[in-house]
């Protein structure tokens, strides 16, 4: 009897199925005799390594100690990177997706592979740790397909997925143990610093002549002896930083952009630039203070310098260099300046923790070249440099907020400039005469310009030492704000209002709220004080603040209340209540409510 005859599917699924096994024998039979008679497999040293490979059909894991191969993705895969990354601590690391074991390509189509390039980066994003450990995700066609190629290479720690970290035994994946972990954590460096990695690409002598000029300039107590009398390869190799990242991302061809917007945020003009030097040098931001002065045509300058010069060093010292040069753009419109860069995830941290000196430098060697120039603030009190600036001369506060998006998250700072304004130095003023302490007058002020915002979400922007000053100035009842901690709210005292409000340092209580704070302040004197009030009291019940125009406020309105008999003087700035009247408010407001009722109609 003759088998039914196979439809092409199913003898194409056979024939693969064959493939498969043929593969899995050759890999966990043949290649270990071929390992110990010939040695190690050859590395995959760059994608046209895996081209090649590809078109010869050589392209399998057992001729290679670095590759892997899938036929598509999934968050297990991940896995995988993780063990690999933790066993193979030395050189670059392959993962062909859109590949199968016999180094076939499996067909998909670029749509495919732009829809897993995505999901890939967003998983990387997510559970890698640390982000250093994937340096590139890119697509690739060949005649018969698409693939996806990830480079991975272990960055010096213990790399994890989704939290936990891996180990490959044979051909099994097993999550490692406390004492793993511990072994292999001792035995590593620590995290790769990519800005003290070789790079031989020649730099700008100009830039690098300009460099040496601005060290020599710095008042320091050991000066960089005759920095500036050396050419520029010999000041490079004085800093340690000759054919580095490190000079690459300075002096080299490391991009930035910098785009300028007109009124209606319109680009008029988009510039790519090299050399991230030249962002950090005083003629940049003396290009940005001009520009913006003539779009708002005003005469002071539009950004307080120290905030300016700080936020853009920021960028330059914390961007991913490892994703797009660290894709640093400076965005300048009329009245704000937008300063954004590719960030690892851990940075989400640090956003609007503007009084915290909490920091983590991945960069470590550029961060020290700019330290040793004074291009940054020591301490991690760059955060608050920015801020406090900001307030002093008079601006809006400034905001960094986080986008995702990729594998690498996007760190957006906004620094707003225009004119002072008036209020708000006012403002400040006052808070420095209730708060001698800067620092705690800067904390006062901040609360203010957070009052539209819960105590939950300001108390994340604070840690370490500025807590305790942050929970100083919110429990202080003579404070600018008042703390409603049932409704979880920041409330801004009345004399806030009024000074932010109409400039004023008071203002005449309109009819309802003397009403309101008569029986309010009868009250609680009669209960604690035995009806005895004094001018300052009646300020604090009012949430005034100490002005002489309010000190003025309050005396007028206890000798008005002297004069139709709801106080009497005792002395100079001393009264007390009259008798309580027979019908309270409340009782009065009951009797208007039962009149208007169904009943009474």
């Amino acid at each position: 009897m003759t088998s039914p005859s196979r439809s092409p599917r199913r003898q194409a699924d056979l024939l693969y199925k064959l493939k498969q096994s043929v593969c899995t024998f050759y890999t966990e039979c043949i290649i270990p005799v071929v390992h110990s008679t010939q040695g190690a497999p050859a590395m995959i040293k760059s994608i046209e390594d895996i081209y090649d490979k590809l078109s010869q059909g050589v392209l399998q894991e057992f001729r290679t100690s670095n590759l892997e191969l899938k036929k598509g993705w999934s968050q297990a895969v991940g896995k995988k990177i993780s063990a690999f990354a933790n066993s193979m601590l030395q050189g670059p690391i392959w993962l062909c997706i859109g590949i199968d074991d016999c180094g076939m390509l499996c067909g998909w189509d670029e749509s495919w592979a732009k829809n897993s390039e995505e999901a890939i980066s967003q998983h990387l994003n997510q559970y890698l740790d640390p982000q250093l450990t994937c340096t590139s995700v890119s697509c690739h066609s060949s005649g018969n397909g698409w693939f996806i190629v990830v480079r991975y290479e272990n960055p010096g720690a213990v790399v994890y997925w989704d939290k936990k970290a891996y180990k490959g035994i044979g051909t099994t994946i097993q999550e490692m143990s406390p004492a793993d972990v511990m072994k292999l954590t001792v035995s590593l460096p620590g995290l790769t610093d990519f800005t003290s990695q070789t790079c031989t690409e020649k730099a700008d002598l100009s830039a690098v002549q300009r460099f040496s000029q601005v060290l020599g300039a710095i008042d320091r107590n050991i000066p960089i002896v005759d920095i500036q009398e050396l050419c520029a390869d010999d000041i490079l190799k004085r800093l340690g930083i000759e054919n580095t990242r490190t000079s690459q991302i300075l002096f080299g061809s490391c991009k930035y952009r910098v785009v300028f917007y007109d009124k209606r945020d319109n680009p008029i003009r988009n510039e790519t630039r090299t050399g991230l030097f030249h962002l950090l040098d005083k003629p940049f931001r003396e290009e940005i203070q001009h520009w913006t002065k003539e779009q708002l045509r005003i005469v002071s300058v539009p950004y307080p310098e120290r905030a300016l010069a700080e936020a853009l060093a920021n960028a330059v010292a914390h961007a991913a260099y490892v994703e797009r040069s660290g894709d640093i753009i400076i965005e300048a419109f009329p009245d704000k300046i937008c300063i954004s860069n590719l960030c690892m995830k851990e940075s989400t941290f640090f956003a609007n923790k503007w009084f915290s000196r909490a920091h983590n430098t991945i960069n470590r060697t550029l961060m020290e070249i700019l330290r040793i120039a004074a291009f940054v603030d020591e301490l991690g009190r760059g955060k608050n440099l920015i801020f406090a600036e900001s307030l002093r001369y008079g601006k809006r506060a400034p905001e960094v907020s986080i986008e995702k998006g990729g594998r690498y998250d996007r760190w957006r700072l906004i620094l707003y400039g225009g004119a002072q304004e008036r209020r708000q130095i006012r403002l400040l003023n006052r808070l420095r005469e209730m708060y001698p302490d800067e620092q705690k007058a800067l904390i006062a002020n901040a609360l203010v310009l957070w009052r539209g915002r819960s105590g939950t979400d300001v108390k994340q922007y604070v840690d370490g030492e500025s807590s305790a000053i942050f929970a100083e100035v919110l429990a202080d009842i003579r404070g600018p704000i008042f703390y409603w901690e049932e409704k979880d709210q920041i409330v801004p005292r009345r004399w806030v209002k009024v000074l932010l409000g109409e400039g004023k340092d008071s203002k005449q209580l309109s009819p309802a709220e003397e009403k309101d704070l008569l029986e309010f302040s009868r009250k609680i004197q009669t209960e604690y004080h035995q009806g005895y009030i004094t001018p300052k009291q009646l300020r604090e019940l009012a949430d005034m603040g100490h002005t002489s125009a309010e000190q003025v406020l309050s005396s007028n309105l206890l000798k008005k209340w002297s004069v139709t008999g709801i106080v009497h003087k005792v002395r100079i700035g001393l009264y007390q209540f009259t008798e309580q009247p027979k019908e309270t408010r409340a009782a009065s407001l009951l009797k208007l409510f039962e009149q208007l009722s169904p009943k009474a109609l």
